[in-house]
C-alpha cells in the first residue's frame, strides 16, 4: 500500500511540474523559473552554512537540488535571451528572498546557464521526485521509521550514478555559494 501511494505521489508532483512549465526548456516565463530557482538556492544555502557543505543524505537537499535544475532548464534554448534572462534574475532574488541580490543576479545567472547547458541533470531531477515521495508523511508512523534509512540510501544511490551531474552542480552551488558573502 505504501508502494502504491508512493508511485501516486510521484505521478502527481511529475504532473504538476510538467503542467506548471518548470521541467521544459520551452517556457517563456524567466521569472517563474527565476523563483524556483532562488528558493533552492536560498535553501541550499541556509542548510550549507549550518552544516559547511550541502548534504546529499538529506531529502529536503535533495528536493532543492531537483527544483534548481527543474527551474534552469529555462535558460536552454531560449529565444528572446536578453527578456528571459533579465525575467530570470528578477525571479531568481525575489525567490531567494534577496540572497541573490541585483549585484550578483548576472554571475549567478551565468554560472546556472554554464551547468545547465553542460552537464546532463535528469537523473538530479529524478532523484529529487523520489526524494519528494518519500518525504511524504506516512500512513503509520512506525512504518515510516523502518523504511526511512533505506529511502534516504536509495536516493542517495539514484543520485550517485550521475557522478559528473552532482560533481558539476556541487561546483557550481560552491561557486554561487562564495558570491554571497555574508548574506543570510
Amino acid at each position: 500500500m505504501r508502494k502504491i501511494s508512493s508511485i501516486f505521489a510521484v505521478m502527481a508532483l511529475l504532473v504538476f511540474t510538467t503542467s506548471c512549465g518548470v521541467l521544459g526548456g520551452g517556457n517563456a516565463n524567466g521569472s517563474v523559473n527565476g523563483q524556483a530557482s532562488g528558493a533552492a538556492l536560498k535553501s541550499l544555502y541556509t542548510q550549507y552554512k549550518t552544516d559547511g557543505r550541502v548534504d546529499l543524505t538529506n531529502l529536503n537537499n535533495i528536493i532543492s537540488m531537483a527544483q534548481l535544475v527543474n527551474g534552469i532548464q529555462g535558460l536552454k534554448n531560449v529565444e528572446e535571451k536578453s527578456k528571459f534572462y533579465g525575467d530570470f534574475a528578477a525571479g531568481l532574488i525575489l525567490g531567494s528572498n534577496n540572497l541573490v541580490t541585483q549585484q550578483t543576479s548576472k554571475p549567478v545567472t551565468g554560472t546556472l546557464q554554464t551547468l545547465v547547458n553542460g552537464t546532463d541533470l535528469t537523473a538530479i531531477a529524478a532523484a529529487g521526485l523520489a526524494a519528494a515521495a518519500q518525504s511524504q508523511p506516512a500512513q503509520q508512523t512506525q512504518q515510516a521509521a523502518a523504511t526511512t534509512g533505506s529511502n534516504v540510501a536509495n536516493t542517495v544511490a539514484a543520485i550517485s550514478e550521475t557522478t559528473a551531474g552532482v560533481s558539476n552542480t556541487l561546483s557550481s552551488l560552491a561557486t554561487i555559494f562564495s558570491l554571497f558573502g555574508g548574506n543570510q
